[in-house]
């Protein structure tokens, strides 16, 4: 009798344990691809925000700048990218900034900062 409660409890918590597992996985592949919209005015700027970790830029099918920090020599004339710690002490994330200035009509399209299994997604439109 006593062995039979203690497995009905055992797989009680076992089922709750692979809600939560499923819950978590649901939530991170709904958060790995995210796209915003930016407009911007022409001869303004933009800093596009990212907070995943070792991101390399691109405005397909063009590489802007690589996972080590470095923009491409044709981009860096416009184009600077920041580190920024999020302000916290525990959560060690720092945000990865693409700020593009001088903005033109042909500076508008999607940006992405991307690393292994996730992307972030910037539309942006200049007028």
């Amino acid at each position: 009798m006593h062995t039979i409660e203690h497995l009905k409890r055992l797989i009680f918590i076992l089922i709750l344990f692979i809600i939560q597992i499923n819950m978590i996985l649901t939530d991170n592949q709904e958060d790995n691809n995210r796209l915003e919209t930016i407009y911007r005015l022409e001869n303004s700027h933009v800093s596009l925000t990212c907070d995943l970790t070792d991101v390399a830029w691109w405005k397909r099918p063009n590489i802007l700048a690589t996972r080590y920090g470095i923009i491409l020599p044709k981009y860096r004339s416009k184009m600077i990218l920041d580190k920024l710690d999020d302000g916290t002490t525990t959560s060690g994330i720092q945000l990865h900034v693409l700020n593009i200035r001088h903005l033109q009509s042909d500076d508008s399209g999607i940006y992405e900062c991307e690393t292994l299994g996730a992307i972030r997604q910037f539309n942006l439109t200049v007028t």
